[in-house]
């Protein structure tokens, strides 16, 4: 009979534990805590953790996509030489931020080697994200906002990010749905689904409702199909049918009333505006990672150029641009390649919603713990841990 105070002594020094227990306080923090420093602390934690034990991984730079990673982050972190002002302690802070996110993707690839870190994840993100979200259903029928979106708590403070970060949960609770064997938990995790689905309801961020609903949809279809290249093809013919369907749609008033009760909030005048910037300065370097990307339009101001892609390649121009589209191909390509595990198929949903809401939403790809590492590091982290070495 084993000994437990053996076993907690083993856990005790056991890196990979500790790693876990890490990465999923990272995440929880973010639904958690309003400061974005204090959600960071774990972050700090972890890359010094995984700096100290450099030499037990670094067999990872081998991996192509990897090597792509890193170009993409330190291309966009050198920008801050080129930002205008050039501003020293923001250099640093940019600099801090890329190795955060670079130790992040690696210690969740290692840590995912362990089968046990998604499990643990899931579950904290489970349970921490049905109640944040209940919270906030909660918050938002007392305080009766003015603009009628539901806002989240901890860092989810603006409507559209809430609602995609709750798609992430979502899609996290789906997958302990469909996999729960026991009645009454299976019911629990679909009554919790129920009320995401609510509160991104009540976002009213046309943007979350589409992009979230595209993340479930390929979840679904990745249950349903086995063999990858037809799970392809009915993406491809889920992505004709719903471009035709929103053309249509906005085609009549009605239609139009529906998807953009607002218009189309300034983006045709946002993107053409920061296009000019971008090709006035430099399209090849970009105009800098640390430059303001503000712009006021009609009096209004907007704090970014609302789109993921145009906000890269501002910073870091079509270099920049070019890095990242190579690293979500090579990570969509891997996970292909592992299209039998279910961590790969999760992945690709994951990817799906995001890469859809960053065509009008997104901003700062290099960061600290937040929405970006919900929707593009944490794929890209669980790809590279499907390659580093193979899981079921």
């Amino acid at each position: 009979m084993s000994d437990p105070f053996h076993t907690i002594k083993a856990a005790m020094h056991d890196r990979i534990q500790w790693t876990t227990l890490l990465i999923v306080s990272c995440f929880v923090s973010v639904l958690l805590l309003s400061s974005q420093s204090a959600a960071s602390y774990p972050t700090y934690i972890l890359a010094l953790l995984m700096l100290i034990y450099l030499p037990q991984w670094q067999d990872v730079l081998k991996i192509g996509l990897v090597k792509w990673i890193l170009a993409l982050i330190v291309w966009l972190s050198l920008s801050t030489f080129w930002s205008e002002p050039f501003d020293l302690r923001a250099s640093v802070s940019i600099w801090i931020r890329a190795l955060l996110v670079f130790c992040f993707v690696v210690a969740f690839a290692e840590c995912q080697l362990r089968g046990q870190l998604q499990r643990w994840m899931g579950a904290a993100l489970t349970i921490v994200g049905g109640v944040a979200v209940a919270v906030a259903i909660a918050n938002f029928y007392v305080t009766d906002p003015v603009d009628g979106r539901l806002n989240g708590m901890g860092q989810l403070h603006t409507h559209v990010i809430a609602a995609l970060i709750y798609g992430v949960v979502l899609l996290f609770v789906l997958q302990f749905a469909f996999d729960e064997k026991r009645v009454f938990a299976r019911v629990l995790y679909f009554a919790i689904a129920a009320g995401i689905v609510f509160a991104i309801a009540l976002s009213d961020s046309r943007n979350a409702w589409v992009s979230v609903a595209i993340g479930v949809t390929v979840y679904a279809l990745s249950r349903w199909i086995n063999d990858p290249k037809q799970f392809l093809m009915a993406i491809l013919a889920g992505t004709i049918l719903v471009g035709v369907a929103i053309v249509v749609a906005i085609s009549s008033d009605t239609g139009r009333e529906l998807l953009l009760p607002r218009g189309l909030s300034f983006r045709p005048e946002i993107w053409s505006a920061t296009l000019e910037r971008i090709f006035d300065e430099s399209v090849l370097f970009g105009v800098g990672i640390a430059t303001s990307d503000e712009f006021v339009l009609d009096g209004i101001r907007f704090q970014h150029p609302h789109s993921m892609y145009l906000a890269v390649l501002f910073q870091g121009g079509l270099v920049a641009l070019g890095l990242y589209l190579i690293v979500i191909w090579k990570t969509v390509a891997h996970l292909l390649e592992n299209y039998h595990s279910s961590a790969a198929k999760f992945a690709l949903s994951i990817l799906a919603l995001s890469l859809s809401a960053h065509f009008l939403d997104g901003h700062e790809l290099v960061e600290k713990v937040g929405d970006t590492w919900f929707l593009i590091w944490l794929p890209v982290a669980i790809s590279i841990g499907l390659v580093w070495r193979p899981v079921a």
